[in-house]
């Protein structure tokens, strides 16, 4: 399993757009404990976010990439940092409709 975030816009409401975020062990081992040291409120598996609040979004995800600076070495520096970016440079333009909707799992 894997964790990711996806859009939900398929005529039948099924996932037409993904990113992947995170392994599942490596999202338990260090996202997650990360997020929750940090106070993350949005970018947490089993949440959901609007347009609104991407500048929020892209902040949680700056935390997330320090944390992962101050806190990892070797692969998962590399692993985390790069998920981050990757998610800080694809989610604005993920947006379909204003009022799309971005869950994470």
């Amino acid at each position: 399993m894997s964790v990711s975030v996806n859009r939900r816009e398929n005529p039948d409401g099924t996932i037409d757009y993904e990113i992947p975020v995170s392994g599942e062990d490596f999202y338990w081992a260090n996202w997650y404990p990360a997020s929750k040291e940090l106070g993350v409120k949005i970018f947490l598996d089993g949440g959901q976010f609007t347009k609104d609040q991407v500048p929020d979004v892209i902040r949680e995800l700056e935390l997330l990439k320090g944390w992962a600076k101050a806190n990892l070495t070797g692969y998962d520096l590399e692993y985390m940092v790069g998920r981050t970016e990757r998610l800080q440079q694809k989610i604005p333009g993920t947006f379909a409709k204003d009022d799309t909707i971005l869950y994470i799992f």
